[in-house]
């Protein structure tokens, strides 16, 4: 951890001890706790781009703000809490179950701020994704290293990352929070997809 973030932890984890004992400050009935740490990422970042200005107490929320509108193309949480930058025609799914043929269900994401820069969190119902018959399919082999997989090999990869990741073999792991971004053609078949890595 550098000397920089240390110290901006440290700073944030004081303020945070200290409105502890304030109660909740917003209308959703969170905690005081829970305002500081989504007031956390917010401090060390500068006011500008998308979700500047999030009021304290509330998570900040992908531009767009609905899980269908999330952004995608390879979306690494930035250092500042901050999706990048969507490419035309992607979005951010969560497989709830092992694609099977042409199909994958999933559900949408939207983005919140955590400890680690942030994530994305599944949202709604699932929904039928259907593939294209030629896709690009990457797997995580680390944070921003990818391995270029048969669309097959990555189904089933889903399907053992939804079993516990048991089955999975190095240099592939199962994320944290096991999302894909994925690209779509003017017909919404997937072209693209892309397993987002998160510890």
């Amino acid at each position: 951890m550098s000397s920089r973030r240390l110290l901006t932890t440290i700073v944030l984890g004081a303020a945070a001890f200290g409105l502890a004992g304030c109660g909740p400050s917003d209308s959703t009935g969170g905690s005081s706790a829970g305002t500081a740490a989504a007031a956390a990422p917010q401090a060390s970042a500068p006011a500008t781009g998308p979700g500047a200005g999030t009021p304290a107490g509330t998570s900040k929320t992908a531009p767009g703000g609905a899980a269908s509108d999330a952004p995608g193309a390879g979306a690494e949480p930035g250092t500042d809490c901050t999706p990048t930058k969507p490419a035309p025609n992607h979005r951010i799914v969560q497989p709830v179950r092992q694609p099977t043929q042409d199909t994958m269900y999933a559900k949408g994401t939207k983005f919140v701020c955590d400890p680690n820069d942030g994530h994305y969190e599944p949202t709604g119902g699932e929904t039928a994704w259907h593939f294209a018959p030629h896709v690009k399919a990457e797997l995580a082999t680390g944070a921003g290293t990818y391995k270029t997989v048969a669309v097959g090999e990555l189904w089933a990869h889903i399907g053992d990352c939804l079993n516990g990741g048991a089955a999975v073999k190095a240099p592939l792991t199962c994320s944290s929070f096991p999302v894909y971004d994925i690209g779509q053609d003017s017909t919404a078949k997937i072209t693209e997809i892309r397993e987002i890595w998160h510890s």
